[in-house]
């Protein structure tokens, strides 16, 4: 079969909605039909048509059929990809390029459109275009497991021949081979070995959010009052020093479960009872430091009928409340059953609660060991413990998606692992799903992430990823030495601005030229134009990662404010989208 062919099939398959919004996603599970986003029977019933046709012409013109009549649909990328697709089956290179551009504007993280699109551009003469194209492909390939409907040793094998294609439209040249590892077992050292070396930078740490990420109850600072008993429907809440849970039974009494843990410690905090056998159950109501009251948190983020949001669920006990299943991947470290073949996730044990030092560092039990005896040995960038500096960008960036990618797909190490590997280099690329397999619920109709679980994918989409090297570290600091004032650890704290303005130094010349704002007004921030506060965050609005170039004044008339919220608009809300669209062609006259 020819790459244009392969190209035509893949398009073509049919998605699933495959990702909750706040679990870990342990493998692939049995998901509902991307149809059930449509808003109405007519839309539905004209998404159904389109995925059934067979002939190319004929989904072509369903598709545009389809835009014109649905033209702010949830469905819209997908039904723009099958226009496009269609078009490489007919070998249309100028619609291909039309429809692939259209759909990619709304789920950037497509390597299959894109490659598509980049073999046509090259057909069309334009290289540079095809160059870029392929490089994003390349990367997403490398980032994204295959479609829902391929089997995983079928897209190996045809992604292997995707990557040389797109490869040599790139200018790339062969993949580069990880440096040969000492065949050693690495082994954790746990954070106390860090202590001597890196006292400053420890002491830090321990007073950041991802070091009490879980902590026992007696070692945590409880943001809730638990010394008097109040009452929240089915459940009450009370014991002073020795703090309990209790749930109305059906007879009327009261179950109770003690408090052995705490989960978070900024804004919102969690509670979880420890059972004898090593299994942590999260209880549905959690306590809201912003807003000083107790929220059932699953109830706000979770679909209808959820069941861990049903409080007098909860004695049920059972996977969905689990700490260990739902949680323990990104708030404790070193995650792993308790033995090898034991498939009970429920009972997974960890080295430490919180986020370590070597959840990010890596195994560094040979490192402390050849500082202590003062006989260090020279190690590789990509080989524990890893210096953020000295890795490449992707790497950087996707060892905080360990935990800040919510689309991360889990799998089980070969010796029961869930966060981590014991060999260098400590951790792989987790794949994530592709971004048409995300559901309403993760995004907004203009394709943008829309919760904060997935700031890592929202990040990745940005151009000073894409085209720069930005990671994480480049704004973020993960230990700075002011975390109880700096609760979202910015580098420079004390001025945001300089964390765009380090690469952009040009623009820090002649700011209000820039931003039509004065200088020194909320209008004039950096953030407040490409990182508009669009992400749910508990409750409040957090920064989008997603930086973007300027507001888009199509994508709200298309879509409308509440799905394509819209930096300008957040502030000037008397406004409309013709008042932004006139305002952004002034500015691009404007010397």
């Amino acid at each position: 079969m020819t790459l244009r062919c392969v190209l035509a099939v893949l398009l073509t398959l049919t998605p699933a909605v495959a990702q909750d919004i706040d679990s870990a996603n342990f493998g692939r599970k049995a998901a509902p039909s991307l149809t059930d986003n449509a808003e109405s029977k007519s839309e539905r019933d004209a998404f159904r048509a389109l995925f059934s046709a067979k002939q190319p012409q004929q989904k072509k013109s369903l598709a545009l059929d389809f835009a014109t009549r649905f033209p702010a649909s949830w469905l819209l990328a997908t039904a723009w990809q099958m226009a496009a697709a269609a078009c490489v089956d007919l070998e249309d290179n100028a619609c291909v390029m039309e429809y692939a551009r259209q759909s990619i504007e709304l789920r950037p993280e497509n390597p299959l459109l894109l490659i598509a699109l980049a073999r046509a551009e090259l057909i069309g003469g334009q290289a540079a275009r095809a160059k870029s194209d392929a490089r994003d492909a390349l990367l997403w390939l490398s980032v994204l497991a295959g479609p829902s409907g391929v089997p995983p040793a079928a897209w190996d094998k045809t992604r292997r021949s995707l990557e040389e294609y797109t490869r040599r439209i790139a200018g790339a040249g062969p993949p580069q081979l990880p440096p040969a590892q000492d065949q050693r077992k690495a082994d954790f050292a746990g954070s106390e070995s860090c202590r001597s070396c890196h006292q400053a930078v420890f002491e830090s740490w321990q007073q950041t959010g991802m070091a009490k990420m879980l902590r026992p109850r007696q070692e945590a600072s409880l943001l809730a009052d638990f010394a008097r008993t109040i009452e929240i429907g089915e459940a009450r809440i009370g014991g002073a020093s020795q703090p309990w849970f209790e749930i109305r039974t059906p007879d009327k009494s009261w179950k109770r479960y003690s408090v052995d843990y705490a989960i978070g410690s900024k804004w919102q905090q969690a509670y979880a009872t420890s059972l004898p056998d090593g299994r942590l159950f999260v209880f549905p109501l959690q306590f809201n430091a912003l807003s000083k009251k107790w929220l059932n948190y699953w109830q706000i983020i979770d679909p209808p009928g959820s069941e861990r949001a049903r409080v007098s669920h909860f004695p049920d006990l059972s996977e969905t409340t689990s700490y260990q299943r739902n949680c323990a991947v990104c708030h404790t470290s070193q995650l792993h059953l308790r033995q090898q073949g034991d498939a009970t996730m429920e009972r997974a044990a960890f080295r430490e609660p919180g986020v370590n030092c070597e959840m990010c560092h890596g195994a560094s039990a040979r490192h402390a060991a050849e500082m202590k005896s003062g006989k260090p040995s020279p190690h590789a960038a990509a080989e524990p413990p890893f210096r953020f500096a000295s890795l490449d960008h992707v790497d950087a960036t996707l060892i905080c998606g360990q935990c800040h990618r919510q689309s991360a797909l889990r799998n089980l190490g070969p010796s029961g692992e869930m966060n981590f590997t014991p060999d260098s280099p400590f951790f792989a690329r987790l794949l994530s799903d592709m971004a048409a397999e995300l559901s309403p619920r993760a995004v907004y109709k203009d394709g943008r992430l829309r919760e904060t679980t997935f700031i890592g994918e929202a990040f990745m989409r940005s151009a000073c990823f894409l085209r720069g090297q930005a990671q994480c570290a480049s704004c973020h600091n993960p230990h700075p030495a002011n975390a109880q004032s700096n609760p979202v650890s910015l580098k420079f704290s004390q001025d945001p601005d300089r964390m765009c303005l380090q690469c952009h130094q040009k623009l820090a010349e002649s700011i209000p030229l820039h931003t039509r704002h004065a200088q020194q007004s909320a209008g004039s921030r950096c953030t407040a134009c490409h990182m508009p506060p669009i992400m749910n965050a508990l409750s409040f609005r957090a920064a989008s990662h997603q930086i973007s170039d300027i507001p888009s004044a199509g994508l709200v008339a298309r879509f409308g404010a509440e799905q394509s919220p819209n930096a300008c608009l957040l502030c000037h809300r008397d406004k409309a989208a013709n008042w932004l669209k006139e305002q952004l062609a002034q500015y691009r006259r404007e010397p």
